[in-house]
């Protein structure tokens, strides 16, 4: 009998510190996942703990507090404890059904019941297959979510626990890896828009923006400041991430912007700040006559443009940078990735003082050193971003893969 008690009490005493262990492993996550910001800290809130015949997951809330001075920044998590998997996006509990669902129903609800769920609050057509070869039987189920954005279709990553309970439209990371360096892995070979110099700087920073977008326009003055003034130490690129359901122009923008980069590298950015200087003006209809105009200002002949723009490949390669910024965890737009670490753009000094450090510590963002600087900058002016989500994944709302935001 004592032996069985002891036994018990071990039993109970692990799971402790597994729960515990899991929880410390969700911080640091967060820690590395969120955009930077000095003296940052991160509170992990489980939310529910629960058991299925293939594991344990845990959802949490984790909430980062640092020297901005506002609401701290929050971030839902699913996190599958076996698999040691963890899904950060918007979290989207899933309505009981009758009778509930079990592991051998799992499958048909996701692909006969939950695409006319997620069109509803989406606003677009969706289809989802079961995954033929799960790659792990575990409590967390990864999903390709595909929806119709009017371009064509965009492939969402999401999860959905294997009792029903919970969908979670967001990436996959592993939990005990540094996810700033998988997002340099994905970077590494992704179809960026480069501007054409540094190329062997030890920073590249990566941004994410929509040529729509009143806070890119915004924050393109602050980057272009640092970027000078770092010179050669930075590299700077564009993924297009256009978001359609507020921005109804930016889609043909973005595909605008790919052909005058294929065939005039270094005219990118002047097409960018062109963009900008028209935004206000702008709209369907005239985005194509905006980039006549420009190649008439810049004295570039018609016809290259002409045999690129809204053709299938150029229309895909936007469509595959909308997908990236889903598997990046990109939720507004713009977004800057240093080395994979995201960077704000709301504070000059900020921005500058972190690049610095991490091109201090060779282009490695897990080993730069935190920065000093006065609390409190001022508010950041960023586009929630669209990409099918829901709820919200962090302080802006997660994008929804038909594209849409406040900016």
């Amino acid at each position: 009998m004592r032996l069985g008690k002891l036994a018990v009490l071990a039993i109970g005493l692990a799971s402790v510190a597994g729960a515990e262990e899991a929880e410390d492993a969700a911080r640091r996550f967060t820690l590395a996942y969120v955009a930077y910001a000095p003296s940052s800290s991160v509170d992990v809130r489980v939310d529910a703990r629960r058991e299925t015949p293939l594991g344990s997951y845990m959802v949490a809330t984790a909430l980062r507090t640092s020297l901005r001075g506002k609401e701290p920044e929050q971030v839902s998590l699913l996190v599958d404890l076996q698999a040691r998997q963890v899904v950060a996006g918007a979290l989207l509990p899933l309505p009981p059904t009758n009778p509930p669902l079990d592991r051998a129903k799992v499958p048909g609800f996701v692909e006969t019941t939950l695409p006319g769920m997620l069109s509803g609050y989406m606003g677009s057509k969706v289809r989802i297959r079961w995954p033929s070869m799960p790659t792990r039987s575990t409590a967390v189920v990864g999903l390709t979510v595909e929806i119709f954005s009017g371009y064509g279709w965009i492939k969402v990553p999401a999860a959905i626990t294997m009792d029903g309970a919970y969908l979670m439209v967001g990436s996959s990371w592993p939990l005990d890896s540094d996810p700033r360096a998988v997002r340099r892995d994905l970077l590494r070979d992704a179809a960026v828009r480069w501007d054409p110099r540094h190329e062997s700087a030890p920073i590249k920073l990566v941004e994410f923006s929509d040529f729509q977008c009143p806070a890119c326009k915004h924050s393109w003055t602050t980057v272009r400041d640092v970027l000078g003034k770092l010179g050669g130490a930075v590299r700077h690129g564009m993924v297009n991430y256009p978001l359609t359901n507020n921005h109804p122009w930016a889609f043909a923008a973005a595909v605008a912007g790919e052909c005058v980069g294929r065939s005039w590298p270094d005219r990118f950015l002047a097409l960018k700040e062109e963009f900008y200087r028209l935004q206000d003006g702008l709209s369907v209809e005239t985005v194509k006559d905006a980039a006549f105009g420009f190649l008439a200002q810049q004295s570039l002949p018609e016809k290259a443009f002409k045999d690129c723009f809204m053709q299938d490949a150029v229309v895909d390669l936007v469509l595959r940078q909308i997908e990236l910024a889903q598997r990046m965890g990109v939720v507004g737009t713009p977004t800057y990735f240093a080395n994979g670490e995201i960077v704000s753009a709301a504070n000059e000094e900020w921005m500058l003082k972190r690049l610095q450090a991490i091109a201090a510590a060779k282009g490695i963002p897990e080993n730069a050193a935190d920065i000093r600087v006065d609390p409190t900058p001022p508010p950041a002016l960023a586009s929630p971003s669209p990409a099918g989500s829901a709820p919200t994944a962090g302080s802006r709302p997660v994008p929804r893969p038909h594209l849409r935001s406040k900016g």
